[in-house]
């Protein structure tokens, strides 16, 4: 049996652009380092797709796509990936951005995860860092 469990996680990333400016959708590498229920201290590792959808003013709206994993302290790794939205204002760098995380089997214990969770956070093109928590169910 696969109980249904709570889920809640935040995490500090770090962001390294993979294409150049200017080139959509915009590839980046990110790496994560979470407190994340049912897997405690995490890392993380995702390759995001930046795709802008419009512009009003200097706010640019976003569409977001990651694919990536979540390694629990032991090893085992949770696969997930996100869709959502974000707003990138280019003149103070600040994004914005809210969507769901979807988790999708694993390793070990996480072999047959699944559930999602509600994720939003914030982040800044000019220092390449950002911030983010995720609360929702898991089952594995």
């Amino acid at each position: 049996a696969n109980p249904e469990r709570p889920y809640r996680g935040s995490c500090s990333t770090v962001v390294l652009p993979l294409t150049p400016p200017g080139v959509f959708p915009q590839e980046l590498h990110i790496d994560s380092d979470c407190t994340v229920a049912h897997l405690g201290r995490t890392t993380g590792q995702a390759t995001q797709l930046v795709t802008p959808t419009g512009q009003s003013g200097p706010v640019i709206a976003l569409l977001i796509e990651n694919k990536g994993t979540y390694t629990a302290a032991n090893g085992d790794q949770l696969n997930i990936t996100f869709l959502g939205t974000g707003l990138l204002n280019v003149e103070t760098g600040d994004v914005t951005f809210i969507g769901v995380e979807t988790f999708n089997g694993g390793t070990g214990r996480f072999a047959k995860a699944s559930g999602n969770s509600q994720l939003e956070g914030t982040a800044s093109i000019f220092t390449n860092r950002g911030f983010f928590t995720s609360k929702g169910r898991i089952s594995y």
